[in-house]
């Protein structure tokens, strides 16, 4: 329940200050600025960090933990800018940004191909599979660089 009230709160503000470039139609690309998409960034790392120290703290529920991560991986999509988040995370995977805050524990088990962490839990395995953030690049669209994504995570 923390996690995912964390996440409401974190990703309300960001929207507010989301500007999307472009018209939604059938056919016509939509593209998010760059300040867009840092902000967006912003509050799913916040979001991240939050999932971390609830995962910590939430250690003795395992199921309630998993069901409070789910939700907020959930809310973590709904706002998504492109695929910032997946970036960041296949970023932090691969070495490209350090992990100090050790996001990267929150995808050392596996996760059902259902459940809304599936995707992040991808990026991560990708990461270390390919070591390379150019790689990231080129799988997870974002319009921020590595050195932006990790300019907003620090």
């Amino acid at each position: 329940m923390y996690t995912a009230a964390l996440a409401i709160l974190a990703l309300t503000s960001v929207a507010q200050g989301t500007l999307i470039i472009g018209t939604v139609a059938a056919g016509t690309a939509v593209t998010v600025s760059a300040g867009a998409a840092t902000l967006g960034l912003l509050g799913g790392v916040v979001l991240l960090k939050g999932l971390l120290l609830g995962a910590i703290a939430a250690r003795r529920g395992k199921r309630s933990a998993e069901d409070s991560q789910d939700a907020a991986f959930a809310v973590l999509t709904n706002a998504e800018p492109a695929q910032c988040y997946r970036r960041l995370i296949c970023d932090l995977a691969a070495g490209a940004i350090p992990d100090n805050d050790k996001i990267l524990n929150l995808f050392n088990t596996e996760v059902s191909p259902i459940s809304p962490k599936f995707e992040y839990a991808t990026a991560a395995k990708v990461g270390k599979l390919v070591k390379n953030a150019g790689l990231c690049e080129v799988r997870y669209s974002c319009p921020l660089s590595t050195a932006e994504i990790s300019k907003v995570f620090a």
